[in-house]
């Protein structure tokens, strides 16, 4: 008889707790969608965004004991070409996502009666897999407030084409063999990189992110270390569109040859940064 009676309560507790699970199945929550300011209640599982930027970047950037230093209107003057854009995607705690960055760089100049045309073809594409760990966004009748934060890990894959071509000034005829000479080297790595990004809601339209990764630790070819940051304020403008101002800096130490030939490069990008985000 007791043996029933166990069996009647453990059935009992075992339907509960399956009940429970389906329900919370059923009611779960679906994380952050690409626009904050949107209800839970009303949040979709699937959710995009697309994000074309511009950073408005200085660089300094260190080669041996070499110290380069150019400012956002230096950086211009070389930009033949270029854009960014972040693309999202995300389902229910899950996202992925992709930051790419495209420069196509170039100048002429005379150094004595050399001509020397000068390119860079620049491509870095920063992709991670992100998921939710904290949701403490709360909605109320006339508020929103609260924050979330997600974890992050993925991999920037960075790349140069550079290109040099050296020719006399044709408008001077001297007897020089060897010209014109050209040049052409291929840089490529990829960095292993981890990250949190924080969402804190300051008003129905107003939004701070704040976002930190880092990575590269001198795995095969790639950065000794690179670490970036960056803070963003996002404006609603309406459940499509919202607009984002902010800031962000980048360091990336990197090292090449070995021996004698050894040569340690730092490169520091930092500058405001706007752009306008489409959430679908």
């Amino acid at each position: 008889m007791k043996s029933k009676i166990t069996l009647i309560i453990l059935t009992t507790v075992l339907i509960i707790n399956n009940n429970t699970l389906f329900s919370q199945e059923k009611n779960e929550k679906t994380g952050t969608a690409n626009t904050e300011f949107i209800d839970i209640n009303e949040r979709k599982p699937w959710s995009f965004k697309l994000a074309p930027y511009a950073w408005i970047a200085g660089n300094a950037t260190d080669v041996g004991s070499e110290k380069i230093r150019q400012s956002f209107n230096d950086l211009t003057s070389l930009t033949n070409f270029g854009f960014q854009m972040v693309a999202q995607a995300r389902y229910k705690k899950w996202s992925l996502s992709s930051n790419l960055t495209y420069a196509k760089l170039g100048t002429q100049m005379e150094e004595g009666l050399l001509l020397i045309d000068y390119g860079i073809d620049q491509i870095i594409l920063d992709s991670k897999i992100g998921y939710t760990i904290i949701d403490k966004i709360d909605f109320g009748d006339n508020v929103i407030y609260g924050w979330a934060m997600d974890a992050t890990i993925g991999a920037i894959y960075w790349y140069n084409n550079i290109t040099v071509d050296a020719d006399l000034d044709v408008s001077i005829d001297l007897p020089v063999s060897g010209f014109p000479i050209s040049i052409n080297e291929e840089l490529e790595y990829v960095d292993l990189v981890f990250g949190a990004n924080f969402r804190i809601i300051l008003s129905k339209s107003v939004l701070l992110g704040l976002s930190a990764n880092v990575g590269g630790f001198g795995i095969g070819n790639s950065s000794e270390l690179y670490w970036d940051f960056s803070f963003i304020n996002t404006f609603k403008v309406s459940k499509l569109l919202t607009v984002t101002a902010g800031y962000k800096t980048f360091n990336d130490k990197t090292v090449s040859g070995e021996g004698e030939d050894e040569v340690k490069t730092h490169v520091k990008t930092y500058g405001p940064l706007i752009g306008v985000a489409f959430n679908l």
